[in-house]
Order: C-alpha cells, then structure tokens, then sequence
C-alpha cells in the first residue's frame, strides 16, 4: 500500500510539472503586439504664435515657419502602433499619428490643417481579470501641414494617458495569450503649442 502512495505521488508531482511548464511555455515573456486607436481631441489651451506674413521678394512667394494650432481648433484623430508585449503587462512599441484639425466655434472645415506624428508609446495593464485599467505615455514629434502662406511647423509630441481594457475573448481569461482587447482611453496631450483632452477608443490583439 505504501509503495502504491508513492508511486502516485511521484505521479502527480511529474503531472504538476508537466502542466506547469506547459503553462509557462504558452506565456512566452516578448510577443508582438498591434494597437488601433481613433477619437476626438478637444482643445483646452494653447501658447503657440503665429509667423510673419508671407512676402514677396523679387516676385518669389517666401514662407514664414507656420502657424502653431489656435484655440479654436478641435481635432480628430487616428493612431496605429505596433510593439512588444513584455511579461504580459507592459507594452512598449512605435506609432503613426493622423489628425484633421479645424476651426469648430464656429465651425470652418475649410480652414483646416493636417498633423502628422511619429511616437514611442508605452502602457501598463494588467492581464488577469476581464476589465483592467491602463496608463501609459507617448512621445514623439509633429509635423503640422498647413495649406496657407504660414508653411509648416515641427514640433515636439507628449501624452499622459489613462483608460480601461475590456478582454473580451473569454474563453482566454487564464491569462494564457491573453491580449485581445477593447479599451477607451483618455489624458492631456501637448502638441503644435496646444494642450488637447483626447477622447479615445482602440483595439489591442
């Protein structure tokens, strides 16, 4: 009888390492990561100046180093990044920024402008219940496309954000490759010398 006891014990233990291990080996610590994210961004302040007027010289059209975005223009915007996921929690990857800003008080779409971005971005979520909370930053840079005599700025590119992750593949909650996720997201950005409240949703797989 007791040779049986230890022959399941033994058993048991070499079955709980087995599973163990396989547990471990299907949560590798690195695996890529892609963020889709799109929303509004509200302008709440801003400290930009404008350029000199365009002037003509000897008939040739010289441009000043553009406008910085004015108060009372609102954005939309677009972000796409892609990264490693690090130990589940962290992310830490690259992104590509659209925005279309105009004039919204009023409103004049035909005053707008076009703000590219490059960033590094990075966040923090836990993986292990069906909501999680998120907080993360970015920074980068901007490159403001203005379709008037001001020309072009390039400027810095920072955010503070935070949000909540919904992980709706639920079959998955183990926290087994567990990455798929619904999130909104909001914070304060400081780009083109204006600070915006962004207002986002995204998907995380």
């Amino acid at each position: 009888m007791k040779n049986i006891k230890a022959v399941l014990l033994i058993v048991t233990v070499m079955a709980s390492g087995i599973a163990q291990a396989q547990y471990v080996q299907e949560k590798p610590n690195v695996e890529f990561m892609f963020k889709v994210e799109a929303g509004y961004l509200h302008a709440v302040g801003n400290y930009g100046q404008p350029t000199t007027e365009a002037t003509e010289v000897t008939g040739a059209n010289i441009q000043g180093t553009g406008y910085n975005l004015n108060l009372h223009e609102e954005a939309a915007g677009l972000n796409v990044m892609a990264g490693i996921n690090i130990s589940q929690d962290f992310f830490l990857g690259g992104g590509l920024g659209y925005s279309f800003c105009a004039p919204m008080r009023p409103v004049r779409l035909d005053q707008n402008s076009h703000m590219a971005l490059v960033f590094v971005d990075m966040d923090f979520r836990p993986v292990g219940n069906t909501w999680a909370p998120m907080v993360g930053a970015r920074l980068g840079g901007s490159y403001l496309m203005n379709p008037n005599n001001y020309g072009n700025t390039l400027t810095p590119f920072a955010e503070l954000y935070g949000g909540l992750n919904w992980f709706y593949d639920h079959a998955l909650q183990q926290m087994d490759r567990n990455y798929h996720s619904l999130f909104v997201e909001t914070g304060v950005q400081f780009v083109q010398g204006t600070v915006f409240i962004p207002i986002r949703v995204g998907w995380r797989w």
